[in-house]
């Protein structure tokens, strides 16, 4: 009996040391990661003023997890490259105005990220498409190290 109390206590002792994905992120560690994903964020708007598919991309997650919602659409990770490899070869480049945005931690490896912004869409045939308002939301988690887009949304009306 004493070495089943033994070993019931051995066995509650080391599942109550062991690290909960629910505890609370830090200040100073929610600071860093949403710094990390800043980072990623600017660079994905750049490439979106630039009409540069690759920088846009580079932090998608190519998995069949990956999901795009355009207007009421939902698109795959592979549609949603395909869409816009088509729009990026009609485009010479953006214009995009951050009207606010916000980054929420959800856990220590998932940020959600928010925008009201608009997009001035400038075509090689020379027509123009103002998004305005505009609001996105993307969803970063980190994964085997890095961080990566996994979730996308994109509204817009005129």
């Amino acid at each position: 009996m004493k070495v089943k109390l033994l070993l019931l206590g051995i066995l509650l002792a080391t599942l109550s040391c062991e690290k909960s994905t629910d505890d609370p992120v830090s200040d100073t560690e929610q600071e860093k990661m949403k710094s990390e994903v800043k980072g990623l964020v600017n660079s994905i708007f750049k490439g979106c003023e630039q009409a540069d598919f690759e920088l846009v991309t580079e932090s998608c997650y190519d998995s069949p997890d990956f999901v795009y919602l355009f207007n009421g659409k939902t698109l795959t990770y592979q549609e949603f490259t395909d869409a816009l490899k088509a729009i990026y070869e009609k485009m010479t480049n953006q214009v995009v105005t951050i009207k606010d945005e916000k980054y929420a931690v959800l856990d220590n490896s998932t940020i959600l990220y928010t925008t009201n912004c608009t997009f001035l869409e400038n075509f090689k045939d020379g027509h123009t498409f103002l998004a305005d308002p505009m609001a996105m939301l993307f969803i970063f988690k980190k994964i085997d190290g890095r961080w990566r887009w996994i979730y996308g949304v994109e509204s817009y009306g005129q």
